[in-house]
């Protein structure tokens, strides 16, 4: 269960990237970013990315890094096809992926 924490931190993380740029934001949200949220976005996605370094290291020791960099590529090959073809998709896709962290995290917590 802690590989899908992992991976969906990935994903959020490579995600929260994206929406930091202006055009992807503006093709999701229809509306431009403040410098706020672009910032917020990038600390955000910071945040999680090397949480999810951290949590795949300590749990599978030197494999966990290259585990994290088949996680970051995969991360980026779905986000690469959701905003080239399914913008529309990209707000189900996000709230999906926080539900699981929650619940990943949630289950990787008390057990």
């Amino acid at each position: 269960m802690s590989e899908i924490l992992q991976f969906s931190l990935c994903l959020f993380a490579f995600n929260c990237f994206a929406l930091a740029k202006f055009n992807h934001y503006r093709d999701v949200f229809k509306v431009r970013p403040t410098q706020t949220q672009s910032n917020q976005f990038v600390v955000v996605a910071w945040i999680s990315i090397l949480l999810s370094l951290v949590l795949s290291v300590v749990e599978y020791k030197g494999y966990g890094a290259l585990l994290f960099c088949g996680y970051m590529a995969l991360s980026v090959l779905i986000l690469m096809i959701f905003y080239s073809f399914k913008t529309s998709w990209v707000k189900a896709m996000s709230v999906i992926n926080i539900s699981v962290i929650l619940f990943s995290g949630l289950f990787f917590a008390i057990y």
